[in-house]
């Protein structure tokens, strides 16, 4: 019996030993755990400052896209006008010239000028 007893405390020891490791383990764990999560929480913060500062970015480049496309715009429409304008005046100066010169008699005819159109100052 005396040989049972001193198996179990041996047993009851080396479980108190076991015991004491990994609770020492899991301290020592703890603490890494500890600074891992505090190194990972400073990376989100960083991360999510680089996503505000490319919300920012995205956000200006959408706007200067948006002014260049609408000063684009107004030049295209500015440069119709003045082409429209300018194919009226040129139509207007043909026909200047063609109707004279259909009805045979008015300045500018081939009639007036002996045959040859004259070409007058516009």
């Amino acid at each position: 019996m005396r040989m049972a007893i001193a198996a179990y405390q041996t047993l009851y020891e080396s479980s108190i030993a076991f015991g004491m490791r990994k609770a020492l383990m899991t301290e020592q764990g703890k603490g890494e755990m500890e600074s891992h999560i505090t190194t990972m929480e400073g990376q989100i913060k960083d991360l999510e400052r680089q996503v505000q500062e490319w919300k920012l970015k995205c956000e200006a480049i959408e706007k200067r896209e948006a002014e260049r496309r609408e000063s684009e715009m107004k030049k295209h429409k500015e440069e119709v006008a003045y082409l429209e304008n300018y194919a009226k005046q040129l139509k207007g100066q043909l026909e200047a010239y063609v109707t004279p010169a259909k009805k045979g008699a008015g300045p500018g005819s081939a009639a007036a000028a002996g045959g040859q159109p004259v070409m007058q100052a516009a």
